[in-house]
Protein backbone atom coordinates (compact mmCIF):
# COMPACT_ATOMS: atom_id res chain seq x y z
CA UNK A 1 0.00 0.00 0.00
CA UNK A 2 1.05 3.82 -0.79
CA UNK A 3 1.86 5.47 2.20
CA UNK A 4 2.42 9.82 1.85
CA UNK A 5 5.37 11.62 4.11
CA UNK A 6 6.57 15.01 4.30
CA UNK A 7 8.18 17.26 5.90
CA UNK A 8 6.66 21.30 7.53
CA UNK A 9 8.10 23.88 7.22
CA UNK A 10 8.05 27.85 6.77
CA UNK A 11 10.14 28.37 4.41
CA UNK A 12 9.78 24.76 2.72
CA UNK A 13 10.95 25.52 -1.39
CA UNK A 14 14.68 25.20 -0.47
CA UNK A 15 14.25 21.83 1.09
CA UNK A 16 15.69 18.83 -0.79
CA UNK A 17 14.16 16.29 1.86
CA UNK A 18 11.57 15.74 -1.34
CA UNK A 19 14.30 14.56 -3.67
CA UNK A 20 15.96 12.38 -0.96
CA UNK A 21 13.54 10.62 0.54
CA UNK A 22 11.73 10.23 -2.87
CA UNK A 23 14.99 8.47 -4.49
CA UNK A 24 14.86 5.63 -1.16
CA UNK A 25 11.37 4.79 -2.07
CA UNK A 26 12.35 4.56 -5.69
CA UNK A 27 15.43 2.57 -4.86
CA UNK A 28 13.57 0.34 -2.81
CA UNK A 29 11.10 -0.71 -5.24
CA UNK A 30 8.30 0.91 -2.49
CA UNK A 31 5.15 3.24 -4.03
CA UNK A 32 5.20 5.95 -1.19
CA UNK A 33 5.58 9.49 -2.28
CA UNK A 34 7.15 12.18 0.18
CA UNK A 35 6.19 15.86 -0.26
CA UNK A 36 7.10 19.34 0.99
CA UNK A 37 4.39 21.23 2.47
CA UNK A 38 4.47 25.20 3.17
CA UNK A 39 2.99 25.18 6.73
CA UNK A 40 3.41 28.63 9.07
CA UNK A 41 3.56 28.66 12.25
CA UNK A 42 -0.10 29.64 12.55
CA UNK A 43 -1.43 26.62 10.46
CA UNK A 44 0.77 23.55 12.58
CA UNK A 45 -1.88 22.41 14.31
CA UNK A 46 -4.25 22.32 12.08
CA UNK A 47 -1.58 20.76 9.76
CA UNK A 48 -0.80 17.86 12.68
CA UNK A 49 -4.11 17.40 13.27
CA UNK A 50 -5.46 16.93 9.43
CA UNK A 51 -2.60 14.53 8.91
CA UNK A 52 -3.13 12.29 11.63
CA UNK A 53 -6.87 12.55 10.53
CA UNK A 54 -5.48 11.45 6.93
CA UNK A 55 -3.57 8.47 7.63
CA UNK A 56 -0.23 10.03 6.72
CA UNK A 57 2.49 7.79 7.24
CA UNK A 58 5.31 10.51 8.98
CA UNK A 59 6.42 13.78 8.77
CA UNK A 60 9.60 15.72 8.99
CA UNK A 61 9.50 19.50 10.98
CA UNK A 62 11.75 21.61 9.70
CA UNK A 63 12.29 25.76 10.64
CA UNK A 64 9.78 26.73 12.77
CA UNK A 65 7.92 24.05 14.25
CA UNK A 66 10.90 21.62 15.99
CA UNK A 67 10.31 23.45 19.28
CA UNK A 68 7.10 24.57 18.48
CA UNK A 69 5.27 21.13 17.96
CA UNK A 70 5.25 19.10 21.25
CA UNK A 71 1.75 19.80 22.39
CA UNK A 72 0.06 17.84 19.46
CA UNK A 73 2.67 14.99 20.13
CA UNK A 74 1.34 12.13 22.07
CA UNK A 75 4.58 10.63 22.31
CA UNK A 76 7.79 12.27 22.66
CA UNK A 77 11.77 10.15 22.74
CA UNK A 78 14.33 10.19 25.56
CA UNK A 79 16.37 12.59 22.84
CA UNK A 80 13.32 14.84 21.48
CA UNK A 81 12.56 15.52 25.38
CA UNK A 82 16.11 16.50 26.40
CA UNK A 83 16.53 18.95 23.77
CA UNK A 84 12.52 20.33 23.62
CA UNK A 85 13.09 19.62 19.50
CA UNK A 86 11.07 17.24 17.47
CA UNK A 87 11.99 16.82 13.52
CA UNK A 88 10.75 13.37 13.04
CA UNK A 89 6.75 12.09 13.75
CA UNK A 90 5.48 8.15 13.07
CA UNK A 91 1.93 7.68 13.10
CA UNK A 92 1.76 4.44 14.87
CA UNK A 93 -2.04 3.48 16.03
CA UNK A 94 -3.35 6.79 15.40
CA UNK A 95 -0.80 8.41 17.53
CA UNK A 96 2.01 10.62 16.67
CA UNK A 97 5.32 9.37 18.38
CA UNK A 98 8.32 12.71 17.98
CA UNK A 99 11.91 11.79 17.32
CA UNK A 100 14.62 14.30 17.32
CA UNK A 101 17.32 12.71 14.68
CA UNK A 102 19.17 15.94 13.99
CA UNK A 103 21.59 15.08 16.78
CA UNK A 104 22.88 11.91 15.48
CA UNK A 105 22.47 12.94 11.63
CA UNK A 106 25.00 16.11 12.89
CA UNK A 107 27.46 13.64 14.30
CA UNK A 108 27.43 11.07 11.19
CA UNK A 109 28.29 14.46 9.06
CA UNK A 110 31.04 15.22 11.33
CA UNK A 111 32.77 12.22 11.17
CA UNK A 112 32.30 12.32 7.37
CA UNK A 113 35.38 15.03 7.93
CA UNK A 114 37.47 12.19 9.58
CA UNK A 115 38.98 14.55 11.91
CA UNK A 116 40.67 13.59 15.57
CA UNK A 117 37.50 14.00 18.43
CA UNK A 118 37.01 17.34 18.85
CA UNK A 119 37.36 19.08 22.24
CA UNK A 120 35.90 22.66 22.13
CA UNK A 121 32.67 23.59 20.24
CA UNK A 122 31.20 27.09 19.94
CA UNK A 123 27.59 26.59 18.78
CA UNK A 124 25.80 29.40 17.43
CA UNK A 125 21.42 29.80 17.70
CA UNK A 126 18.99 28.63 20.08
CA UNK A 127 16.76 26.72 17.31
CA UNK A 128 15.70 23.39 17.59
CA UNK A 129 18.44 22.13 15.36
CA UNK A 130 21.04 23.82 17.30
CA UNK A 131 19.47 22.22 20.90
CA UNK A 132 19.75 18.84 19.44
CA UNK A 133 23.59 19.73 17.96
CA UNK A 134 24.66 20.57 21.48
CA UNK A 135 22.85 17.54 23.19
CA UNK A 136 24.94 15.59 20.26
CA UNK A 137 27.99 16.84 21.54
CA UNK A 138 27.37 16.70 25.15
CA UNK A 139 27.40 13.08 24.71
CA UNK A 140 30.13 11.91 22.58
CA UNK A 141 32.76 9.89 23.71
CA UNK A 142 35.21 11.45 25.23
CA UNK A 143 32.38 13.98 25.35
CA UNK A 144 33.32 18.15 24.20
CA UNK A 145 32.78 21.24 26.09
CA UNK A 146 30.34 23.36 24.07
CA UNK A 147 29.93 27.22 24.26
CA UNK A 148 26.71 27.95 23.19
CA UNK A 149 26.01 31.58 22.23
CA UNK A 150 22.82 33.01 21.48
CA UNK A 151 21.27 36.42 20.52
CA UNK A 152 19.20 35.95 23.81
CA UNK A 153 21.36 33.84 25.98
CA UNK A 154 19.18 33.38 28.92
CA UNK A 155 16.56 31.91 26.04
CA UNK A 156 18.67 29.10 25.81
CA UNK A 157 18.13 26.13 27.45
CA UNK A 158 19.40 25.65 30.94
CA UNK A 159 21.38 22.41 31.12
CA UNK A 160 23.47 23.43 33.78
CA UNK A 161 22.14 21.30 36.64
CA UNK A 162 22.27 18.22 34.12
CA UNK A 163 24.50 15.49 33.94
CA UNK A 164 26.82 17.22 31.52
CA UNK A 165 26.57 20.64 33.33
CA UNK A 166 30.04 20.75 33.82
CA UNK A 167 30.39 21.01 29.56
CA UNK A 168 28.07 23.42 28.66
CA UNK A 169 28.18 27.23 28.58
CA UNK A 170 25.66 30.34 27.27
CA UNK A 171 26.80 33.10 26.01
CA UNK A 172 25.87 36.68 24.08
CA UNK A 173 27.67 37.59 20.82
CA UNK A 174 30.16 39.70 22.85
CA UNK A 175 31.90 36.68 24.07
CA UNK A 176 32.48 35.23 20.33
CA UNK A 177 35.87 36.23 19.44
CA UNK A 178 37.36 35.26 22.44
CA UNK A 179 35.60 31.49 22.51
CA UNK A 180 36.73 31.22 19.26
CA UNK A 181 40.49 31.61 20.32
CA UNK A 182 40.46 27.96 21.74
CA UNK A 183 37.69 26.22 19.94
CA UNK A 184 38.15 23.38 17.20
CA UNK A 185 34.85 23.36 15.99
CA UNK A 186 32.29 26.09 15.43
CA UNK A 187 28.79 25.31 14.37
CA UNK A 188 25.62 27.82 12.83
CA UNK A 189 22.60 26.24 13.85
CA UNK A 190 21.37 29.92 12.84
CA UNK A 191 19.16 30.44 10.00
CA UNK A 192 21.84 33.20 8.56
CA UNK A 193 22.64 32.46 5.12
CA UNK A 194 18.99 30.60 4.14
CA UNK A 195 17.08 31.93 1.77
CA UNK A 196 14.60 34.62 3.88
CA UNK A 197 16.76 34.19 6.95
CA UNK A 198 18.77 37.36 8.57
CA UNK A 199 21.49 38.52 6.41
CA UNK A 200 24.45 38.84 9.01
CA UNK A 201 24.97 37.63 12.59
CA UNK A 202 25.20 40.61 15.18
CA UNK A 203 28.95 40.64 14.87
CA UNK A 204 31.60 39.55 12.36
CA UNK A 205 32.81 36.02 13.03
CA UNK A 206 36.24 35.94 14.01
CA UNK A 207 37.38 33.22 11.84
CA UNK A 208 40.81 33.48 11.49
CA UNK A 209 41.54 33.69 15.54
CA UNK A 210 40.14 30.04 15.33
CA UNK A 211 43.25 27.18 15.69
CA UNK A 212 44.35 25.81 12.34
CA UNK A 213 42.87 22.43 12.95
CA UNK A 214 39.37 23.85 13.82
CA UNK A 215 36.03 22.77 11.49
CA UNK A 216 33.27 25.10 10.32
CA UNK A 217 30.12 23.46 10.19
CA UNK A 218 26.95 25.38 8.87
CA UNK A 219 23.87 23.80 9.03
CA UNK A 220 22.30 26.14 6.10
CA UNK A 221 22.31 24.75 2.55
CA UNK A 222 22.71 24.86 -0.28
CA UNK A 223 26.10 26.55 0.49
CA UNK A 224 26.05 30.62 0.64
CA UNK A 225 28.56 32.07 -1.78
CA UNK A 226 30.55 34.50 -0.55
CA UNK A 227 29.46 33.52 3.29
CA UNK A 228 30.63 31.14 6.34
CA UNK A 229 32.20 28.28 4.65
CA UNK A 230 33.76 29.99 1.80
CA UNK A 231 35.86 31.86 3.86
CA UNK A 232 36.76 29.46 6.54
CA UNK A 233 38.14 27.31 3.21
CA UNK A 234 39.91 30.53 2.68
CA UNK A 235 41.81 30.46 5.66
CA UNK A 236 42.63 27.01 5.75
CA UNK A 237 39.99 25.36 8.10
CA UNK A 238 38.03 22.27 7.40
CA UNK A 239 34.40 23.35 6.35
CA UNK A 240 31.26 21.44 5.65
CA UNK A 241 27.62 22.55 4.70
CA UNK A 242 24.46 21.40 6.02
CA UNK A 243 23.77 18.01 2.95
CA UNK A 244 25.59 15.44 5.71
CA UNK A 245 23.24 16.44 8.15
CA UNK A 246 20.87 16.26 6.30
CA UNK A 247 21.44 12.72 4.46
CA UNK A 248 22.51 11.53 8.07
CA UNK A 249 19.32 13.00 10.02
CA UNK A 250 17.19 11.50 6.43
CA UNK A 251 18.63 7.88 6.84
CA UNK A 252 17.73 7.90 10.80
CA UNK A 253 13.90 9.17 10.34
CA UNK A 254 13.51 6.28 7.57
CA UNK A 255 14.35 3.95 9.94
CA UNK A 256 12.12 4.91 12.41
CA UNK A 257 9.08 5.28 9.57
CA UNK A 258 10.58 1.19 8.32
CA UNK A 259 11.17 0.14 12.01
CA UNK A 260 14.16 -1.14 11.10
CA UNK A 261 18.18 -0.31 9.28
CA UNK A 262 17.77 1.34 5.72
CA UNK A 263 19.79 -0.66 2.93
CA UNK A 264 22.83 0.99 1.66
CA UNK A 265 22.30 1.04 -1.33
CA UNK A 266 18.80 3.18 -0.12
CA UNK A 267 21.45 5.58 1.51
CA UNK A 268 23.76 5.95 -1.36
CA UNK A 269 20.39 6.32 -3.47
CA UNK A 270 19.65 9.39 -1.22
CA UNK A 271 22.80 10.82 -1.12
CA UNK A 272 22.94 10.93 -5.09
CA UNK A 273 19.85 12.74 -4.93
CA UNK A 274 20.78 14.86 -2.35
CA UNK A 275 23.70 15.75 -3.74
CA UNK A 276 23.30 15.64 -7.76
Amino acid sequence: MACCFGVLGDPISHSRSPRMHNAAFAALGEPHRYHGFHVSAAKLEAALVGARALGVAGLNLTVPHKQAAQPWVDVIAAEAERTSSINTLVLRDGRWHGHSTDGAGFVAGLNELGLPPRTHAVVLGGGGASCAVVDALLHLVPPCRVDWVSRDPEHLPDWSNGPMRSNVRRHGYDALTELLCTADLLVNGTTVGMRGGPPAFPIAIALETMRTDAAVIDIVYPRPEGGLLDRATALGLHAQDGLPMLLWQGVRAQELWRGGPLPQFAIEAMRSALYG
